[in-house]
């Protein structure tokens, strides 16, 4: 277990109020207030900063954070595997909303045939929340779609894949090559903030000078199974990945638009933090050997 005073500080980072904390970890304001500043005199640097009636961690404060997830992490694993009797491997990761839920589920057999001992948690989110999971130690890695802080992860490009625009078979915006200027006049639906994919169009678009208030109407949407619903009901046109539409497209239920001047290809990566265990790298790199035999 984690020093009660470390653990007082984790727990104030995610309350950001004395309070709060207090009230969490059952204890007096003052107690809260005495271990703080027990840690920042031991430590001889500030963590915590109280500016315009507002809580902040200093930069230091954010690193301690961090490494008090991880080391937090560790501890509960050791916990785990002292308190068990047989000796096993369970492997948490993440992946984003496209990926976890067209590619994972072949993946997730092929992992499980060939160590059918192993535990799998897989947490489905945006990226930006896959990478929050990862650096408060939460899962072991994420395959993302989203861009990431290089000189923080290790990386490894899984896949390629086309990012195109599509309409629904009843529309005729399929039947002839045009610009993208040309669809404008048609609602667009989105995925939220946050989600990779939505980061890749915008991108995409903003190198041709364009934004998202170019389309008559933009609907956000939190889900790609409702996007591709309302675009199968002609209510819009979706820019999504190749692979999360390969059914509908076989099946003629959604069309791709071709346009003459958006073509745009994006990695998949399999990310995780730099500082972890041998052990689990080990681990990552068996579900790497899968993904390349996958392909």
């Amino acid at each position: 277990m984690l020093d009660y005073r470390y653990q007082t500080f984790l727990t104030l980072t995610e309350e950001m109020n004395y309070t709060a904390t207090a009230k969490r970890l059952h204890i007096t304001q003052p107690a809260v207030t005495q271990h703080i500043q027990y840690l920042q005199q031991e430590l001889g640097v500030e963590l915590i900063r109280y500016e315009n009636r507002q809580l902040s961690l200093t930069a230091k404060g954010k690193q301690l954070q961090k490494d008090l997830y991880l080391l937090q992490r560790e501890i509960t694993k050791v916990q785990k595997q002292l308190a068990s009797t047989v000796e096993h491997t369970t492997l948490i990761f993440g992946a984003s909303l496209t990926i976890g839920e067209y590619m994972m589920p072949d993946l997730i057999e092929l992992y499980l045939n060939q160590y059918p001992t192993h535990n799998i948690s897989m947490v489905t989110d945006n990226t930006q929340h896959l990478i929050e999971l990862l650096e408060h130690g939460k899962i072991d890695f994420a395959l993302v779609e989203g861009e990431f802080n290089q000189s923080v992860f290790e990386f490894k490009k899984i896949t390629e894949e086309p990012f195109i625009a599509v309409c629904s078979g009843d529309s005729p915006l399929w039947e002839k090559e045009q610009s993208i200027n040309e669809v404008f006049s048609t609602s667009l639906l989105v995925r939220e903030e946050g989600s990779g994919s939505r980061l890749i169009f915008e991108t995409a678009i903003k190198n041709k000078g364009i934004h998202l208030d170019s389309f008559s109407k933009v609907m956000t949407i939190g889900s790609i199974g409702a996007i591709k619903k309302l675009v199968e009901k002609n209510l819009g046109i979706t820019f999504v990945y190749q692979k999360a539409v390969e059914e509908e497209l076989k099946k003629g239920i959604l069309k791709k638009i071709p346009l003459s001047d958006f073509n745009v290809v994006h990695p998949f990566y399999l990310i995780y933090l730099k500082r972890i265990q041998v052990r689990e790298v080990e681990t990552i790199e068996k579900f790497l050997r899968l993904i390349e035999m996958n392909k």
